[in-house]
């Protein structure tokens, strides 16, 4: 299993310098993804349920709370992504973050107001704290379209930020709690 976090050239790219990549779709329902199980390889838990100690309790209370009607890993991942969408309010300018604190307590306990990466880093959070390996993946929207051209232009403003859950079998599935953006139809 080859997992690539990061690809880039060793030339520099200039206007109009043309590439190709190649990915893997993992094409996995809902009923598939349930009934993967939690038989997690030790290497994606030592290094995907990893949370600093000085995670705030009710972080930890409040994924707990929500996950409980869960049945399955995946059932409790959606819980996750469900609750971050109605309880936190997309703001592209959200309250200043004082210092010293643990930023997803403060999104999820005080400001409920950020843009994608912090519901991204609420969502690995809480899933690690109840026990499913998660991480925090960035990247670009496709951007829009040329028809003329047959190419799509990616800008700054594509930038966005997601959750992965691991499904054994299947590898990192997104999710997408981010009220702003359509949710993932499996």
């Amino acid at each position: 299993l080859l997992e690539v976090y990061r690809v880039s050239s060793v030339d520099p790219h200039s206007a109009g310098d043309a590439y190709v990549v190649t990915s893997r779709v993992i094409d996995a329902d809902a009923t598939a993804l349930r009934r993967a199980g939690s038989d997690y390889p030790d290497r994606i838990t030592r290094l995907y349920l990893q949370l600093p100690g000085s995670l705030p309790q009710r972080v930890r209370t409040l994924a707990a709370e929500i996950t409980a009607p869960g049945d399955t890993p995946y059932d409790r991942a959606k819980l996750l992504e469900s609750y971050l969408r109605s309880n936190i309010t997309y703001d592209l300018t959200p309250p200043d973050f004082p210092g010293g604190w643990d930023y997803v307590d403060f999104l999820l306990f005080d400001s409920r107001r950020g843009y994608c990466d912090g519901y991204a880093s609420a969502m690995v959070v809480m899933a690690r704290s109840v026990g499913i390996p998660a991480r925090l993946a960035t990247g670009y929207g496709q951007g829009e379209y040329n028809s003329e051209r047959g190419t799509f232009r990616v800008r700054e403003n594509n930038a966005h930020s997601w959750p992965e859950i691991y499904f054994p079998g299947y590898g990192w599935i997104e999710f997408e709690p981010t009220v702003s953006e359509n949710p993932l139809i499996r």
